[in-house]
């Protein structure tokens, strides 16, 4: 993963946060204002028909509050909540909160004493705790700077209109302060702490991605993918698996590699495994390692197909086609060509990490494994790019797919095999 990809990652995170948080906290807004509605309206319904103005006042900030709700969930399902819509969010939550408390104050009932004595005063400080809950810092600092302003213009209020009323004392009001820097350093710390915990979790992800792709480059992609979700522990040991092995391997390049320099090499080297192992995995072969100049391929391992002997014969069509597209290009270069043999076999193996707990190896091992490799070494013998073995070639048409026209060969002796195989190669 670039740097670029994971600085993205990490916005990407960050800003799935954020739109939870603010939906959250519609949510939150949303029930308050609905419960509201249903403990006004019954009672104020009369005062609305003959144009009370605390009611409809009440009614009607009830009522944005519990529509921008609705209107906010939406924009956080979609990913929609951007900074505009948070500030504008939590100004939607200081209209809902004072122009309740203001009406309290503008319009006191029997038993006021203050608004500081209001039991709904409270929701002063959880709006301030929700300013932090949308995971912005600077949203959390304007959430308190808004509440701070109207808690005083609230005050001042209060105080100018009902000061006959107000039984609240100055100690009270330090209280209220002190509850109002609380709830500040409360919704910032909210903000920034858990904004840095989702920073760390993301990081993290973005980590072990990176440590997948990098581990993907010495091992197969599929094998560390399987490596880095697996649960328990690493351990040695395997299984057995029932997968086609095929081994390929250049053709005098040994010799030849002998008048090139190192850079030379490693160049041609690395632009005909480039354009090999692309034909292997266009099938879902899975490199198991390279050997100098030989590649081996598995197609079954870590995950079995019914057609994994088919995508080996297939890989290996392609990887001449390949291989004579690659000719062209080296002859437009003035090298020489290149030639290759390939060996395929299908049977059961034991697929596992192999080595020790210091240092392991996840490969297959076993006779089948053996077999591909001298099916290789034969096809010098035979003058042929390709041997199959009847295994092989049982298996593939068994699963009833297309495959690459076959000629069968007939019987040959192998090194460290006592009995003939039978085996078939690509019609000429």
């Amino acid at each position: 993963m670039t740097p670029e990809g994971g600085a993205r990652v990490l916005d990407e995170f960050l800003r799935g946060a954020q739109q939870r948080g603010e939906a959250s906290v519609a949510l939150a807004r949303l029930i308050a204002c609905s419960i509201f509605l249903l403990m006004h309206l019954p009672v104020r319904a009369q005062a609305l028909l003959i144009g009370d103005i605390k009611s409809w006042l009440i009614i009607t900030s009830l009522g944005v509050g519990l529509g921008f709700s609705l209107l906010s969930l939406r924009w956080a399902r979609l990913g929609q909540v951007t900074a505009l819509r948070l500030y504008l969010s939590m100004m939607v939550d200081a209209l809902v909160v004072y122009v309740s408390l203001g009406a309290a104050v503008m319009w006191p009932h029997t038993a006021f004493a203050g608004v500081l004595r209001e039991p709904e005063f409270v929701i002063v400080y959880l709006a301030i705790i929700g300013a932090g809950i949308r995971l912005s810092e600077r949203g959390a600092l304007f959430g308190s700077a808004l509440h701070g302003l109207g808690l005083v213009g609230l005050l001042v209020f209060d105080r100018a209109v009902n000061v006959s009323l107000i039984t609240y004392s100055p100690p009270e009001m330090v209280f209220a302060g002190a509850f109002f820097a609380v709830s500040s350093i409360i919704s910032h710390s909210i903000a920034s702490r858990t904004r840095s915990l989702v920073l760390q979790g993301a990081n993290a992800a973005v980590m072990a991605e990176r440590a997948r792709q990098r581990l993907g480059v010495y091992v197969s992609e599929e094998v560390a993918s399987t490596a880095m979700n697996s649960e328990a522990p690493l351990a040695l040991g395997g299984s057995s698996k029932r997968a086609a092995v095929l081994f390929s391997d250049l053709r005098g390049f040994t010799r030849y590699a002998e008048r090139l320099s190192p850079e030379a090499l490693v160049e041609e080297l690395n632009a005909y495994l480039h354009d090999m192992v692309a034909e292997i995995r266009a099938e879902g072969g899975v490199v198991d390692k390279y050997i100098g100049d030989a590649i081996m391929a598995v197609f079954g391992v870590p995950s079995e197909h019914p057609d994994d002997a088919a995508r080996a014969i297939r890989a290996a069509a392609r990887m001449g086609v390949a291989l004579r597209r690659h000719n062209v290009d080296r002859a437009g270069r003035g090298l020489p060509p290149l030639a290759h043999g390939i060996g395929i076999h299908y049977g059961s193996m034991v697929a596992g990490n192999i080595g020790t707990a210091e240092r392991m190896q996840y490969t297959v091992i076993g006779d089948a494994v053996n077999l591909a490799s001298r099916l290789e070494s034969a096809t010098k013998d035979a003058v042929v790019d390709v041997l199959i073995s009847e295994a092989a070639s049982a298996a593939a048409q068994h699963a009833g797919l297309e495959l690459p026209p076959l000629a069968l060969r007939g019987e040959i002796h192998l090194r460290g095999h006592e009995a003939p195989i039978t085996v078939h190669t690509f019609v000429a």
